[in-house]
């Protein structure tokens, strides 16, 4: 989620979301593939189409499709691979939501709304 999000800041999360909040908030998940935590932005929620692949994909209605902000050229001069969101693992069921980050509490010189997506 570089640049919005980075290593080391503090997010105050609402645990009691019940469902897909709208595309662009930013939300805390489980992964698919692995269980681990992980931070994304909302894409598509229930019944929306989201392009991949080259085409489109509907959402069912328990699933989300989320989207990393970092670029690839971002995530490599961080030191990490290849931005890992929807595009690797597909939609994610709403049973691996966890909540919606509402605020960055920290570091210091970082605290606030967490910014929109730049395009």
């Amino acid at each position: 989620m570089i640049p919005a999000i980075e290593p080391g800041d503090w997010l105050l999360v609402d645990p009691t979301t019940r469902r897909w909040p709208r595309p662009g908030s930013v939300v805390v998940f489980r992964e698919p593939e692995t269980g681990d935590l992980a931070v994304k932005r909302i894409e598509g929620r229930p019944g929306d189409r989201v392009s991949f692949a080259g085409g489109y994909l509907v959402m069912g209605p328990d699933e989300a499709w989320l989207s990393a902000d970092a670029t690839t050229a971002a995530t490599a001069g961080a030191g990490y691979g290849p931005p890992i969101d929807s595009n690797r693992f597909g939609p994610v069921s709403l049973e691996n939501l966890v909540g919606r980050v509402w605020f960055r509490y920290g570091p210091l010189g970082r605290i606030g709304r967490i910014p929109g997506r730049r395009g």
